[in-house]
């Protein structure tokens, strides 16, 4: 059981990611001040660098947050897939319809990236940069086994064509946000077969593919 101390330090950074993330929504990140945070969590400016050693920090960990509940979502999917085509589109549901948990992260993430890319910002940046290393590190140890398995054969080093795969999927994402009709779910799926170089073995499996990422036909 946590003692007194170590309860209060946990309480005060659940409180600080939870004003830091109202404060966003509502004003954005040039907005959400450390002052303005540490107020709306009643907490200290000291307490927030004591917690996170900087806004960046604060940002990034908001960001992991969410990353960590559509990581979590997107594994139980792919694990409970039978097929090379039903896990790439578990991948893809997963970043155009993200559970109710990471509901906001889309935006949120487009946000910090937009924000973590503007002159002065470079910590930030570097700290985005190291995070999405570590996304395309644990993809490439999927395609590490799917390789293995004989369901695909990736066109390069692994780690690289995990980084293409990542950065497919959050631009066919941001396509879909600005228009739903423009994305379905078996042109994705096709894609990331050609990107990955599907085994002609792992075929298509025809009632995964054609659904569309809400899931209509």
């Amino acid at each position: 059981m946590p003692r007194p101390r170590q309860a209060r330090s946990v309480e005060t950074r659940a409180r600080l990611l939870s004003a830091a993330a109202t404060i966003i929504a509502e004003h954005g990140i040039e907005g959400a001040s450390v002052d303005a945070i540490a107020e709306r969590a009643e907490r200290t400016s000291g307490s927030l660098y004591g917690q996170f050693g900087s806004k960046d920090g604060l940002i990034v960990e908001l960001l992991d947050q969410s990353k960590d509940v559509v990581a979590q979502s997107m594994l139980v999917d792919i694990e409970a897939a039978t097929t090379l085509d039903e896990r790439l589109a578990a991948m893809w549901r997963n970043f155009a319809e993200p559970p109710p948990a990471a509901r906001d992260w889309v935006r949120f993430e487009h946000e910090v990236w937009v924000w973590a890319n503007r002159p002065g910002n470079e910590d930030a940046k570097a700290r985005l940069a190291t995070r999405y290393r570590d996304e395309f590190a644990t993809l490439a140890g999927a395609l590490d086994d799917w390789a293995a398995e004989g369901l695909i054969a990736p066109p390069g080093p692994v780690d690289r064509v995990a980084t293409v795969v990542v950065s497919t999927l959050i631009g066919l994402e941001m396509t879909y946000r600005l228009d739903p009709s423009t994305i379905d779910e078996r042109s994705v799926v096709a894609a990331l077969r050609g990107i990955l170089r599907a085994r002609d073995g792992a075929a298509p499996l025809a009632g995964t593919a054609t659904r569309s990422a809400t899931g209509e036909t």
